[in-house]
């Protein structure tokens, strides 16, 4: 009975130095996030992607083609889905652009631009501080139903985005931020999962993202790192390039 209470005591004390323990730094959990999903060179590595698959969008019976490009600081994604068209989105490294059926082209300024630039690379984290002024660990939430730490991410503009970083994989399993659109200011949170090994890069095969009541899931089926990315492929369309024109002119 003694060696039990003994024990009991013991693991009580552990207990209490793990819970005071302060939680790691949000600079530690990006490099261990950076190293888990296949370190600097493998991310350096893989200049380019191009990621092919479906989207859905949950509960409503629709259901699309998706297809993303990525180079560098350029970025370049259209979806198809039925009765809605082409939505495409689009970053040359300076210009940030979208166009849709319903909306026609329009042109991102200020922090909505700053936003799509950030997201733009093909990892979010390995330049983070030449986006970012701070990451600050705020503490361990459930995602998915595992413990994730979550991380303040402060942009030099715009307002703060939350990475939550799962305490077992280190890989980011949730993101949440507030993005300036046309329609205004628009919680979004992506969740990301059934990462695989693509050419040493640990790559999420689902995208669900939940915004203004709905969910989209996107589903990757084939992704390829260093590939041959059709030339003009992140060249602004003639529409697009006649109101970047305008808004110089402004």
């Amino acid at each position: 009975m003694k060696i039990a209470l003994a024990l009991a005591t013991v693991s009580l004390g552990l207990a209490s130095l793990t819970f005071a323990a302060d939680p790691p730094s949000g600079e530690s959990l990006i490099q261990r996030s950076i190293d888990r999903e296949g370190g600097v060179k493998s991310l350096g590595d893989a200049q380019n992607a191009v990621m092919t698959g479906t989207v859905e969008v949950v509960g409503r019976n629709l259901a699309g083609s998706f297809q993303m490009y990525q180079q560098g600081p350029k970025a370049y994604t259209v979806m198809e889905l039925p009765g809605l068209g082409k939505i495409e989105e689009g970053f040359d490294g300076e210009v940030a652009w979208e166009s849709n059926v319903l909306q026609g082209p329009r042109i991102k300024d200020g922090e909505e631009r700053e936003a799509v630039k950030r997201a733009s690379r093909i990892s979010v984290l390995t330049d983070w501080k030449e986006f970012y002024k701070s990451a600050v660990t705020l503490g361990s939430e459930e995602v998915g139903g595992k413990p994730a730490w979550k991380v303040e991410m402060t942009p030099t503009s715009g307002t703060a985005e939350y990475f939550y970083f799962d305490r077992d994989s280190g890989l980011i399993s949730k993101m949440t931020q507030t993005l300036p659109t046309a329609m205004g200011n628009i919680p979004v949170e992506m969740l990301l999962s059934d990462y695989r090994t693509v050419d040493g890069v640990q790559t999420p095969f689902l995208m669900t993202q939940a915004a203004m009541g709905q969910t989209m899931a996107i589903h990757i089926e084939k992704v390829t790192y260093r590939a041959s990315i059709p030339a003009g492929r992140f060249d602004l369309p003639a529409e697009v390039k006649v109101l970047a024109a305008k808004s110089k002119v402004k």
